[in-house]
């Protein structure tokens, strides 16, 4: 490949010879770079807007300096080939286009912009290291797009219209079955497994809002937008991961629930699918389940020191009660499993209670529960009772009847460890007492309640430092923070960062997320709620630590725990 002769101004890449020849002067590579930041659109666009360099002008420049042949795509076929992994969306926001897919030879892929390495180095894991790169320009690739859409929406018209027929007559789950088992839709679903497991998303919503499939991965904590399926492929998709849950195909009017077990490089996932009917069409979530992670210590929870000592102190008793809060998703589970995995040894006979059973640990003996069989927390607590237990986990507290028979295992001799749905610690024990559990009870046996939540970190890469003295509301609130809490030291020595977003975060401005902690002893959180909360920092407390620190941003602490109150 040639020497590419490209110039870096400003943030934005510019072929040099139009430098050297003078047809961009300095005034205008100003007023390009300010129009670029304005709207979004690339230099090429504004440049052809502008009248200062066309389209087929910047091609010609960009195909001799890449060494890359340059093409109309008039020539081609009326009908793109198309590719599950690479939607027509991302191509139209990127201005590519697939143009060939062939066994025997690289794909065929029309560029607007080989100097994108972000965009080239998308194309290289959707489609493989080898690509074969030809220039086209943002308007040919754009109609040829648009050529394919329009040929697509007419060949599926057409087989929908049969396929719709055969259904009138009465072979409906025949016509599921093939649409489930074409091949589009098979390495739609193959793209969507391996992007999911690839981004460590713990869910996949697959919905259908009037005529627009929508397809999101939940990472993090938050919805992002997956690689669309296109409109004729969503009964399809629905069908195949429902035949491979082991649902009925046949049924949408009820929800439907069902496990899918899959191998992906090297790893074992387990799938818990729920189907929904809804008024557009059935919409399906996936929990993934990852039997291959290792689970963490408990010393690398990022507990406060204060809050693991506690924790400790808890596990070393011979029984009682030790409950985690938190809404569904902060992390109880995890913190759980660290829990048993300190006490975990041969001479002690520990089982879990669990819906479902989310991280298997070697030495426990696990149980799934199926509340649609009967077989519930209460009643598998029941029947755990008589196998002569030394520590019991019981996955959720959600019932008088479980509470009732968790207080009196503790008060029989075992330890117990169970979750709460509460927002705070101190809401535990009304929590229960709601349930039916005596106060006097509950002084027996509890032993430690501490609650958490997950809370995104910053991206390193584009985290960009706030200046708290030029900011009229950080300075008002940094302040309010530090009255609530002096250990967090004056704001004038915090080092506060807002989220930007770039390729390495997937341009949400953060990566991995961070547990919170507190952990009240049963004085504390049998305590008025005013009283307990001076003995530890909040978990809210914890998390202005962290944004101090420039690791976490306050949109974050609001998003978590609610505008006004997340540090009292």
């Amino acid at each position: 490949m040639a020497r590419v002769m490209t110039v870096h101004l400003d943030d934005i890449e510019i072929p040099a010879r139009f430098l050297h020849d003078g047809t961009l002067s300095h005034a205008d590579v100003l007023r390009v770079r300010q129009i670029c930041t304005s709207t979004g659109q690339p230099v090429r666009v504004v440049l052809d807007r502008l009248g200062i360099v066309s389209q087929s002008t910047w091609a010609q420049a960009v195909a001799e300096d890449h060494d890359l042949p340059l093409l109309t795509l008039d020539d081609f076929p009326l009908r793109l080939p198309q590719d599950s992994r690479l939607s027509t969306d991302y191509m139209k926001q990127n201005s590519v286009a697939l143009l060939t897919v062939d066994e025997d030879a690289p794909p065929r892929v029309a560029i607007a912009n080989p100097m994108s390495a972000q965009v080239r180095r998308a194309l290289k894991m959707t489609l493989g290291s080898e690509i074969d790169y030809v220039i086209a320009t943002d308007r040919d690739i754009e109609a040829a797009l648009a050529r394919s859409e329009t040929a697509a929406d007419e060949e599926q018209e057409t087989t929908t219209a049969t396929l719709m027929t055969v259904a009138e007559d009465g072979d409906d789950t025949d016509r599921l079955l093939e649409l489930a088992n074409n091949a589009p839709t098979v390495r739609y679903i193959d793209g969507l497994f391996a992007k999911a497991v690839e981004s460590s998303a713990t869910d996949i919503h697959v919905e259908i809002l009037d005529k627009t499939p929508r397809v999101r991965l939940r990472i993090d904590g938050i919805l992002v937008p997956a690689n669309p399926v296109e409109r004729h492929l969503y009964e399809g998709v629905v069908s195949r991961l429902k035949i491979l849950a082991g649902m009925d195909i046949s049924e949408r009017r009820l929800p439907q629930d069902g496990r899918i077990r899959q191998q992906m490089a090297g790893r074992t996932i387990d799938i818990r699918v729920a189907s929904m009917p809804t008024v557009h069409g059935e919409t399906l979530v996936l929990r993934l389940l990852d039997n291959s992670k290792t689970l963490a210590a408990l010393d690398r929870l990022a507990m406060p020191d204060l809050a693991l000592g506690r924790m400790k102190d808890a596990l070393s008793q011979p029984n009682g009660l030790i409950l985690v809060t938190g809404p569904t998703g902060s992390g109880k589970t995890t913190t759980l499993h660290a829990a048993l995995a300190e006490i975990n040894d041969k001479g002690r006979k520990i089982i879990t209670i669990e819906n479902p059973v989310e991280i298997q640990t070697q030495g426990l003996i696990q149980i799934d529960v199926n509340p649609d069989l009967g077989w519930t927390f209460a009643s598998a607590l029941r029947s755990v009772l008589r196998h002569d237990p030394d520590v019991l986990m019981v996955g959720e507290i959600r019932d008088a009847e479980t509470a009732e028979l968790a207080i009196r295992a503790a008060l029989t001799g075992h330890l117990v460890l169970s979750t709460l749905h509460t927002n705070r610690a101190s809401e535990a024990v009304l929590r229960l007492g709601d349930m039916g559990v005596p106060q006097y009870m509950l002084q027996s046996v509890l032993r430690l309640v501490g609650a958490q939540r997950l809370i995104r970190t910053l991206c390193t890469h584009c985290a960009t430092p706030v200046a708290l003295h030029e900011n009229e509301n950080y300075r008002s609130l940094a302040q309010s923070f530090y009255e609530a809490d002096p250990s967090l030291g004056p704001p004038e020595g915090w080092q506060p960062h807002m989220a930007v977003g770039c390729s390495q975060c997937n341009n949400t401005g953060y990566v991995g997320r961070q547990a919170l902690f507190e952990m009240l002893t049963p004085n504390e959180a049998m305590a008025p709620d005013d009283q307990a909360k001076t003995q530890q920092r909040t978990m809210g407390l914890e998390g202005v630590g962290l944004f101090a620190r420039g690791e976490t941003t306050l949109n974050e602490l609001v998003r978590v725990f609610g505008a006004g109150a997340f540090w009292i």
